[in-house]
């Protein structure tokens, strides 16, 4: 897990290979090619510049490259702007280029989560402690044993390493150099993805708590308990909202963590709310997509899914998308929730997919990983330019001849009359 201020990332080797589109992921390759191909022109606008002008002209996308079949990831991928950091079930650790899928260096490391990845390193945790490997190159820059088992995911901010254990403490390291910060016993694992907001760092605990700590020294600043634990948290400028697993979105004051509304659903939520300017996004295990008004958290208005959520919903340029267990996929206007996109394909979508902001135009816009464990790279179809049709195809016809004319009629004699 890691992230900057503005983001996260909440993912959890191999032999150093890849293939064009590997036979064993081509069945999710198909259904992430229509979906792209559909969705992307009303995507890449709110994302990306040039790129996004030529598929809101109606360019599509294909796969770029793929990880070969035999290469089984051990977690989900973690990513900078220009690289993917892959884990493997051999005990390594890859850094792929993801513009062309070429393995840039390849480090041992038998990683327990998804590496956190910043500030010019990326942070594997081992069964012993953690290890800072140079994202450049990957060699170890520094490494610390460290008592207890890691029980989540690492999380980077801003220089700040931060680490739960199995026990409940919760520890903060600088990045640069592994040296302890801080380390508070919270009682709990912080089970989900934390986020930052102000100076403070938003965490969901296993026994239902949310808290929030001051990131500069671990200081608890606020508690809210729920009657279930969290299923993720999204930091907003005004607000903290709260997913369960007990069926409820919350919405917390950022400094006080004082409850400003509260909206039940009728199951578990999925994930973690996503927001635009005026609406939160919530999928639950009813099936339904709902958009709550981002104030005061009343039903805007409720979509039903076609089947089970694969994943919590993804809002951009106006559209949210919802990955689901099935061969079909739907898209929805975030306005008014009316069905904007539909795709059908063979294959059975997987549920992680990563957008690129940024990099070059006809670079890697989108990474996934198959069903089968694959992580694949798609990049918009470069089409030659239309040359000038100088002639129609096809064999010439000969134009018909023109109809003859009948013979003048002399007009009649005055004697004949």
């Amino acid at each position: 897990m890691s992230a900057g201020r503005g983001g996260r990332r909440y993912y959890s080797g191999v032999r150093a290979s890849v293939t064009p589109s590997g036979s064993g992921g081509r069945r999710a390759c198909r259904w992430l090619a229509a979906l792209v191909a559909a969705v992307w022109p009303a995507t890449a606008g709110a994302q990306s510049t040039g790129a996004a002008a030529s598929l809101l002209a109606g360019g599509t996308m294909d796969v770029r490259w793929a990880t070969a079949p035999e290469i089984a990831l051990s977690t989900p991928p973690a990513f900078d702007q220009e690289t993917a950091y892959l884990t493997t079930r051999d005990g390594a650790v890859l850094a792929i280029a993801l513009d062309t899928g070429a393995v840039q260096w390849r480090a041992e490391a038998a990683a327990t989560f998804t590496p956190a990845v910043g500030g010019g390193l990326v942070f594997v945790t081992t069964a012993g402690g953690v290890r800072a490997l140079a994202a450049s190159t990957g060699r170890v820059v520094w490494e610390k044993a460290l008592p207890g088992r890691i029980a989540a995911p690492p999380y980077w901010d801003t220089g700040w390493l931060v680490l739960s254990f199995e026990g409940g403490d919760l520890a903060a390291f600088r990045a640069a150099d592994g040296a302890l910060i801080w380390r508070v016993p919270l009682g709990a694992v912080a089970h989900v993805p934390p986020v930052p907001g102000l100076d403070n760092l938003y965490l969901g605990l296993a026994d239902g708590r949310v808290v929030a700590l001051a990131l500069a020294d671990g200081r608890l600043v606020w508690t809210q308990t729920f009657d279930g634990p969290a299923s993720g948290l999204t930091a907003l400028d005004e607000q903290v909202l709260v997913g369960t697993v007990r069926g409820a979105v919350a919405s917390l004051h950022l400094t006080t963590g004082e409850a400003r509304w509260r909206f039940r659903t009728g199951a578990a939520v999925v994930a973690a709310p996503v927001a635009d300017d005026a609406r939160i996004y919530v999928v639950a295990y009813d099936h339904l997509l709902r958009a709550l008004d981002r104030r005061r958290g009343h039903l805007k208005w409720r979509r039903a899914l076609p089947h089970r959520p694969a994943g919590g919903p993804v809002v951009t340029g106006g559209t949210v998308l919802v990955p689901v267990f099935a061969t079909e996929q739907q898209g929805f206007d975030g306005r008014t929730g009316s069905p904007t996109l539909k795709m059908t394909s063979a294959g059975e979508v997987a549920g992680a997919t990563r957008f690129r902001v940024g990099g070059r135009a006809s670079g890697t816009r989108l990474t996934a990983v198959s069903t089968e464990g694959q992580l694949i790279a798609f990049a918009p179809r470069v089409e030659p330019a239309p040359a000038p049709i100088e002639a129609l195809p096809g064999l010439a016809v000969p134009e018909p001849p023109a109809p003859a004319q009948p013979p003048a009629v002399p007009p009649p004699s005055p004697r004949s009359r």
